[in-house]
């Protein structure tokens, strides 16, 4: 992933950090995709449902996540 896809999730990445509900939001990619958020261990993963974009990101978004580190 390049710095200009992390451009793309930002507004996802925020309603995330913010606690908002991602229902209804679209792939940034595909635009036709729903979005999946995932809490993993240490992390979050966040990522387009559409198999055939496969668009994703994954890291440290929400305050949780950088609390339990």
């Amino acid at each position: 992933m390049g710095e200009d896809d992390f451009i793309y999730w930002q507004d996802i990445l925020d309603a995330i950090e913010g606690g908002k509900s991602t229902s209804g939001l679209k792939c940034p990619f595909c635009y036709e995709g729903n979005i999946l958020v995932t809490k993993k261990e240490r992390g979050t993963l966040v990522q387009c449902d559409r198999p055939k974009c496969g668009h994703y990101i994954e890291g440290r978004f929400r305050s949780e996540d950088v609390a339990d580190g």
